[in-house]
């Protein structure tokens, strides 16, 4: 066995949002590793395209369109999992949404809605997903949250109090399933070309002002990177903890953005 193993060789995972952008990143480097792959999305035509692209690697795929706020989904998207490919060995919850107003305009109804989608459905997936990772003698969940969970910026609006909540909830995840031989992590990128971030995207690169001292934007495929070693046995001792991909955004201070 090589000294840093980052083979997936035999595992099953599910990747929510995972048809484009970051999940299909993470989808595409697991399914290269060796593991069989689940992916959860909205849009059919997108989730066929990664599908086809997974199977290319010689891997099996498995495309469920779902909606991940909504209960009935999340159960069916379990049990097809579990039913077609025989069980659950990695999650990675990455569907989320955002895009909404400040704080002062935020209404009881989108409240509802961001907690649900990017806290609740995270949760009631991974609930499902620890009956099949005990019986298979352990698991891998992924939350990927942003590092705006963790310094928040001015406008952001709900997003970011739900990747905090997310990102608080994972830790304690850890700790109650650790006995059953479950690591939880989250990954908190940065600013990442993403067709949910295009706008912002966009943006900064019109007015050259990066928010990172690397001058540039980040790619999915960099996260993808942190995703298999966490999924992996190269990282066996990390579990409760957060793993900031931002290019330095956070290191960051404020002489430094007047200087970038």
């Amino acid at each position: 066995m090589p000294v840093v193993d980052l083979s997936l060789e035999g595992k099953v995972a599910i990747v929510t949002g995972g048809s484009k952008g970051i999940g299909r990143a993470i989808a595409l480097a697991f399914a290269e590793n060796g593991a069989d792959v689940v992916i959860a999305a909205r849009g059919t035509e997108a989730l066929n395209k990664t599908k086809t692209e997974i199977e290319a690697t010689g891997r099996r795929a498995l495309a469920v369109t779902a909606d991940i706020g909504e209960d009935k989904d999340v159960e069916r998207l379990y049990r097809e999992t579990v039913t077609r490919l025989g069980g659950v060995d990695i999650l990675v919850n990455n569907a989320a949404t955002g895009g909404l107003p400040g704080l002062s305009e935020t209404t009881l109804d989108q409240f509802t809605h961001v907690m649900k989608l990017n806290v609740w459905a995270p949760l009631s997936l991974s609930q499902r997903c620890r009956e099949s990772m005990v019986q298979r003698g352990g698991g891998v969940i992924i939350n990927i949250i942003s590092n705006e969970g963790i310094r928040p910026s001015l406008g952001i609006g709900l997003y970011a109090a739900s990747k905090a909540a997310l990102m608080n909830m994972s830790q304690l995840m850890a700790k109650e399933w650790v006995q059953d031989g479950i690591r939880v992590t989250c990954i908190a990128p940065g600013l990442i070309r993403t067709e949910l971030a295009q706008r912002l995207v966009r943006a900064v690169e019109s007015s050259g002002h990066y928010p990172s001292p690397q001058g540039r934007i980040g790619e999915a495929h960099e996260i993808a990177g942190m995703a298999l070693f966490l999924a992996s046995t190269a990282g066996s001792y990390a579990t409760g903890e957060t793993y900031v991909i931002d290019g330095g955004e956070l290191a960051s201070g404020a002489g430094d953005m007047m200087l970038n």
